[in-house]
């Protein structure tokens, strides 16, 4: 599976969609000094920290929820894992959840802040994908899209499932 493909995750929080916008800033700290008799310099002082900044929206009956859920992990304010699709997973801070205008029914649409953390990524199990846990409604065909791969490979690698298109909540399908 590519890594542009994979859904954007950051610590147990997996997006259903990836958000429609996503920007990822580097930055180098460079000073410009100005030297007497000499003239001006510029010195170097290494890469700042990534940002990843983006926005998106939640659609369907349980949008406010999933926003909730998304606020909860923005409260626990602790470093975590972030994947994004084309990059490394990375550890980062969440700095800031804004929901944009008013919450409707069935959208909310929201933007969000990351921060890099130095401290090294470390596999603690987040970063490899064995299994999807199926929330209420969800099919073979819902995990297969958010998964980039196929419902015929899902079908291979779980042939217990008998109705595709009819999986239980909790239901593990395991990935390719």
């Amino acid at each position: 599976m590519s890594l542009e493909a994979r859904a954007m995750r950051f610590g147990k929080f997996v997006w259903g969609r990836n958000p429609e916008t996503l920007q990822v800033e580097y930055q180098r700290n460079v000073k410009r000094l100005t030297l007497p008799q000499v003239g001006e310099a510029l010195q170097d002082l290494g890469r700042q920290r990534r940002a990843v900044t983006g926005n998106g929206s939640f659609l369907g009956k349980d949008a406010a929820a999933e926003f909730e859920r998304l606020a909860a992990v923005f409260r626990e304010g602790k470093s975590q894992i972030l994947c994004i699709p084309g990059a490394a997973p990375f550890r980062a801070v969440f700095a800031s959840l804004q929901m944009l205008g008013e919450a409707r029914p069935n959208a909310v649409r929201y933007s969000f802040l990351f921060l890099e953390d130095e401290e090294p990524a470390e596999d603690d199990g987040i970063l490899r994908d064995e299994y999807a846990v199926c929330g209420k409604g969800d099919t073979l065909w819902h995990v297969a899209d958010r998964y980039a791969t196929t419902v015929d490979v899902l079908r291979q690698c779980n042939p217990q499932i008998q109705w595709p298109n009819r999986l239980a909540e909790g239901t593990k399908v395991k990935l390719p």
